[in-house]
């Protein structure tokens, strides 16, 4: 199919579109709707993280690619059980380490509430429509669950460090970082969603 075709069929990404286009347009040079828009994307790291332990646990077929437990190939169930809770804690953990640092440089007191809100359901509302994309299109495909744990962060990261770069070094915030994390956002989901590889999906679907 052709790749306009799957954008125009993939609701999750243009939510992601629209909520990164609302928050350029939206944008202000005052430091409390800064502080606010890195917060939201803190919640959006996490809301990926989320939906991608729920997406892990809730596999139909898992390809295990060679892992082992104890020394023992692992069983689809095992493998499933195990690395989703261990993405769960390290994914959390490096969340917290993430929460302590955004408490020190950018205090929880100018957040505006209201767009943290708003932004916060746009989210919430584009991870869901994914996951349940992704619960339809492959739920008789094997997936890669050890892929699976480390895409969050090829798409995380890269994402965090463009929007940190005005604190790193001391330059002034403004809409072109915001432009460049938008650019980063959609290059890094378009990479790591297995809609975009043709990872098995049965025709018909993209």
């Amino acid at each position: 199919m052709n790749f306009l075709k799957k954008i125009f069929r993939d609701p999750a990404f243009l939510a992601l579109i629209a909520f990164n286009i609302i928050v350029i347009i939206q944008y202000r040079t005052d430091k409390q709707y800064y502080t606010t828009v890195v917060w939201l994307f803190w919640l959006q790291s996490v809301i990926i993280g989320i939906f991608n332990f729920l997406d892990m646990l809730t596999l139909q077929k898992v390809n295990t690619d060679g892992m082992t437990i104890n020394d023992k190939v692992a069983s689809p169930r095992e493998a499933k059980g195990c690395l989703s809770f261990f993405f769960l804690l390290h994914y959390g953990l490096f969340h917290v380490a993430y929460l302590v640092f955004l408490f020190i440089d950018f205090k929880f007191t100018d957040v505006n509430f209201s767009i943290l809100k708003w932004g916060f359901y746009g989210l919430l509302f584009s991870s869901i429509i994914q996951l349940i994309q992704n619960k339809i299109i492959y739920r008789q495909v094997p997936r890669n669950i050890t892929k699976m744990f480390f895409m969050p962060y090829l798409r995380i990261i890269p994402m965090h460090l463009t929007i940190l770069l005005p604190k790193f070094f001391h330059w002034q915030p403004g809409v072109t970082f915001l432009v460049i994390k938008f650019a980063v956002d959609v290059l890094s989901y378009l990479f790591t969603s297995p809609y975009y590889k043709n990872e098995g999906a049965p025709e018909g679907f993209i």
